[in-house]
């Protein structure tokens, strides 16, 4: 059985001081009724983030394939009108027992790459 979430690329950007993993969805995954083919994990979540020991990139990958592959959602208003993309931060959700919220959006002007820059346990 192949994997349903392959790592292709794992780099660190100077630019913005993150480790980023690239894995391709090998399964039929889609948001806001687009098919998505790519996600990019940054590790943002963990840098200088006590706690968040327990936030993995394969938490992340099955919170996404569970809880949020196939549904719709609006983008959080821009709390600066000079953002040029949308961000989706869906807050609360319910995954093995506690509660995540997660910030991404659909990468530079794509419609089939998510990029998770945050994802963190609530309550």
């Amino acid at each position: 059985m192949s994997e349903l979430f392959s790592l292709i690329d794992e780099k660190f950007s100077d630019k913005y001081n993150e480790r980023w993993w690239t894995y391709s969805i090998n399964f039929k995954f889609a948001f806001n009724e687009q098919l998505i083919k790519y996600m990019t994990i940054t590790d943002y979540t963990w840098k200088n983030k006590k706690g968040r020991e327990k936030i993995t990139k394969e938490l992340i990958l099955n919170i996404f394939k569970e809880k949020v592959n196939g549904k719709e959602m609006e983008p959080e208003p821009k709390k600066n009108p000079n953002w040029k993309r949308d961000h989706f931060v869906p807050k609360r959700i319910p995954f093995d027992g506690k509660k995540y919220k997660l910030v991404f959006w659909f990468k530079d002007v794509t419609d089939n790459h998510l990029w998770v820059k945050n994802c963190h346990q609530q309550d």
